[in-house]
């Protein structure tokens, strides 16, 4: 009789690498959990759909009482707990010398899940193609394979450029999500009767008897080939005579039975994920495609553990859920953009803009000035309907199109805008989304009591301009991006316009007007800016200029940017300062004349003749309450506390531009790799 499914980890040959995973930590707390689920599961959902039909995603949670009973739940533990044992026994090691590690404790609640009752959480599409392709297959790439990519990849897309993700990291989610960092997926394929299972676990290089294994651990089928000769391969519906997976589908209550598609299981789902914050997660992040009727989205629960309006979030029922979801608790990093009042206003923005037809859109010229519209008349017009409060729509135009890098021509390259005034918001934001996938740590329009949609359509070539300008967690348009500077010419000026449209548009609708702010540089370039002392053209001195007037409600920088002789200083600016644990991305060049100082910068350091390099020692850099790392020649990422200081010293005496980036500490949480 064959040997049940277990898991399985090849033994490293003497040759091979020590290397533990670097998509993060394992086996630690995770912060922003729900979020990155949610994400990451509803994103490969979207991009697996098979018709015109939604997509319907099911987040289905087990409770104590539904939880598998021990003697059951060891079909699906079966040999990992040696695994387990070993890096439990390497970390008493370690903690011989100091105190258990967060680390060590974890692991020995992993080994405890094995001892009671497994709890599970299902995510399950519908209305998808399911893992495609060869399932024997493990070759360097294999695009379009996404039973490879979700199983036998790490840091490798499968995917097309019209897809919401491209790093083949954000899967690592799934065991990230559980207590013993392991998962399963159960899939159907389109047009085919069988289902196929198998597992992955995410641990670490560890020794058992003196033999070593890798990080990664396989649920699969017996299989009696040597470990240098072994391929994981799943379970297999066609040749499993025990029912093995009849089982599964009954004891972990899935819907697979209804269709195509693929099921993900989560054991022993760590406490953070809830009935709640998925809903919130859901919520905050695809309202677009679900109000635009791509996306159903379904939540079960025991029915004292989630609220009605979760169970099903449709196009119809989606501002009832806005309105269901409780307040953020005081320990939580508060997100206006993501309170339940500014989710109402952006999805009822979002139902408006689904409703317009392609001559409800005015065109909008980029980049944004008087220029980008027919005359003063129209300016004019556009802001009188703006201050009654109407709602605007445009189809914003890089009339240059967009052009990849050593391509003879560009292509055309357009996206929408909608925007609208609401005086009742204590600050505005700006709502970005490429495709369905929305893209979270952006929002520049706080000073301003508006709110505005802007939307990439997934399959346009600006779409995959943007998508080489995120980085793997998909959370911002980098205009500094590696990818984006290699793939496609003037890539900077179109993300930075995409990312600036709305700020633009509203400081020309609103006549912010053209008074000067005399001190506004005066950290980076000093000099006498008294406009008592200013003087007429024949040098006589002239009469004082009055104070401009305050713009309203301009939001403080929460970091000081401080000129030194060869240099410049971070700090933060009081009470304005940034969340500890906040990320800051920092770029700096000499400024220049005439044009853009980085691209000045890139034009030297393509030359081989950079100004300066933060790769050699020239540069100088002093910290406190900060960590800093390289991320560019002339790049900084800086993870800071309240009370931080960053020194950057060495420069030769020239005029600096420096450009800030500031992400909070939940969106710093987001762009980290997953």
């Amino acid at each position: 009789m064959p040997e049940s499914p277990h898991w399985r980890f090849p033994r490293l040959a003497p040759a091979h690498v020590n290397q533990d995973p670097v998509q993060g930590e394992f086996f630690t707390a995770s912060s922003g959990l729900p979020q990155r689920v949610v994400r990451e599961a509803i994103q490969n959902s979207l991009d697996a759909r098979a018709g015109s039909e939604p997509v319907r995603v099911r987040f289905a949670f087990s409770n104590d009482e539904q939880a598998v009973a021990p003697r059951r739940a060891t079909r699906y533990l079966k040999g990992l707990k040696r695994h387990l044992n070993a890096l439990s026994a390497a970390a008493e090691d370690t903690g011989r010398t100091s105190a258990p590690s967060r680390e060590a404790k974890a692991i020995e609640t992993a080994l405890s899940c094995l001892e009671r009752p497994m709890t599970y959480l299902a995510i399950e599409d519908f209305g998808t193609t399911g893992l495609t392709g060869d399932i024997s297959a493990n070759p360097e790439r294999a695009e379009g394979n996404d039973f490879w990519g979700f199983f036998r990849s790490v840091g490798i897309s499968t995917k097309s450029e019209d897809a919401g993700g491209s790093w083949g990291l954000g899967k690592w989610v799934f065991p990230d999500a559980s207590l013993i960092n392991a998962y399963f997926g159960l899939t159907r394929r389109e047009r085919e009767e069988n289902y196929l299972l198998m597992g992955m676990a995410l641990l670490k290089t560890h020794r058992i008897a003196g033999s070593r294994y890798p990080p990664y651990g396989y649920f699969a089928a017996h299989s009696t080939e040597e470990d240098d000769e072994w391929l994981a391969l799943p379970i297999d519906s066609d040749r499993d005579p025990d029912g093995f997976l009849e089982a599964v589908l009954d004891d972990l209550d899935l819907e697979r039975m209804d269709g195509a598609g693929l099921s993900v299981i989560i054991p022993f789902p760590k406490k953070e994920l809830k009935p709640e914050s998925i809903a919130r997660a859901v919520l905050t992040q695809y309202f677009y495609p679900i109000v635009r009727k791509d996306l159903v989205v379904e939540i079960r629960a025991p029915s004292s553990d989630t609220h009605p309006a979760f169970e099903t979030i449709d196009s119809g029922t989606i501002e009832q859920a806005v309105e269901a979801l409780p307040g953020q608790k005081d320990d939580q990093p508060r997100r206006d953009d993501e309170s339940s009042r500014s989710l109402s206003g952006v999805v009822r923005l979002a139902a408006w803009a689904d409703r317009r037809t392609a001559g409800d859109h005015g065109l909008l010229n980029l980049p944004v000035s008087k220029k980008s519209f027919g005359g003063d008349a129209e300016v004019e017009d556009l802001r009188l309907r703006f201050e009654r409060g109407e709602r605007l729509a445009f189809r914003c135009v890089f009339p240059k199109g967009v052009r990849r890098r050593g391509a003879a021509t560009a292509n055309p390259a357009d996206f929408r805008l909608y925007i609208e005034r609401d005086e009742d918001l204590e600050k505005g934001h700006d709502y970005f989304v490429r495709g369905h996938l929305r893209i979270p740590a952006m929002d520049h329009i706080g000073s301003h009591r508006a709110r505005a949609l802007i939307s990439v359509s997934r399959d346009s070539e600006l779409a995959h301009l943007l998508r080489d300008a995120e980085g793997p967690a998909h959370a911002k348009w980098d205009p500094h991006a590696h990818r984006l500077k290699e793939r496609w010419t003037g890539g900077y000026q179109r993300v930075q316009s995409v990312r600036r449209v709305a700020l633009l548009l509203l400081q020309l609708l609103l006549k912010r007007g053209s008074e000067a702010q005399l001190d506004a540089l005066a950290d980076l370039f000093p000099g006498d800016l008294d406009p008592k002392a200013s003087k007429s053209r024949d040098g006589r001195a002239g009469p004082r200029t009055p104070d401009p007037p305050p713009f309203p409600d301009q939001a403080p920088s929460p970091i000081l940017v401080v000129r030194k002789p060869d240099g410049f200083v971070l700090r933060p600016n009081g009470d304005h300062g940034p969340r500890a644990g906040a990320v800051v991305m920092v770029n700096f060049a000499y400024d220049v004349a005439r044009g853009n100082p980085f691209r000045a910068y890139a034009s030297g350091l393509a030359a081989g003749t950079p100004d300066f390099s933060l790769a050699t020692n020239a540069l100088q850099i002093e910290s406190r309450n900060c960590e800093h790392a390289t991320s560019g020649p002339n790049a900084l990422r800086v993870t800071v506390e309240k009370s931080f200081e960053l020194a950057v010293r060495g420069f030769d005496g020239r005029d600096l531009v420096v450009d800030l980036d500031i992400e909070d500490a939940e969106s710093a949480e987001a762009t980290a790799p997953e």
